[in-house]
């Protein structure tokens, strides 16, 4: 009986050492993770800016979007670098795919220059979703109550 007792325990500090190894080798294991660079955002909702001409000069375009869904709205500004207010509009639009089609809302008191002046400015554009992520298209007056600096012309526009 002495021989099974010692083979028992030999087979049980071998079974012991077999389990501490195991645990050692499971302690030192290197989690192993992995660094994903964030991906750009691929919706419309921000701020937008960008040149537009304007009768021969250079005016800042802004949009502030919130995106739902496929539905685009908010403001839209546009203000020479001196700070004259030539547009004050509002944004509708729909996103199907890369492609933004909209309408600027322009109410009384929009064109501070002619406040009696209503209309919308409509058009396409196509979004692009990167590093820099822009709004390329073109815009033209759909309806207009009295003849504006705006008719037609094209934009970029880069999220800020």
């Amino acid at each position: 009986m002495p021989h099974q007792i010692r083979a028992a325990s030999s087979f049980a500090y071998r079974l012991l050492g077999c389990v501490l190894v195991l645990g050692w080798t499971a302690a030192c294991t290197v989690e192993r993770t992995t660094t994903t660079q964030p991906s750009p955002q691929t919706t419309l909702t921000g701020t937008w800016t960008g040149d537009l001409v304007v009768q021969g000069a250079t005016a800042r375009m802004t949009w502030t979007l919130t995106q739902t869904d496929a539905s685009v709205a908010g403001p839209v500004l546009v203000v020479l670098p001196s700070g004259t207010v030539l547009l004050n509009g509002a944004l509708t639009g729909t996103v199907s795919g890369s492609t933004l089609t909209y309408v600027i809302n322009i109410g009384p008191g929009a064109i501070p220059s002619q406040p009696a002046c209503t209309g919308q400015l409509g058009g396409t554009a196509t979004t692009s979703f990167a590093a820099t992520s822009t709004v390329a298209g073109s815009y033209s007056v759909t309806s207009s109550s009295c003849t504006t600096p705006f008719s037609s012309g094209a934009f970029t526009l880069t999220r800020m």
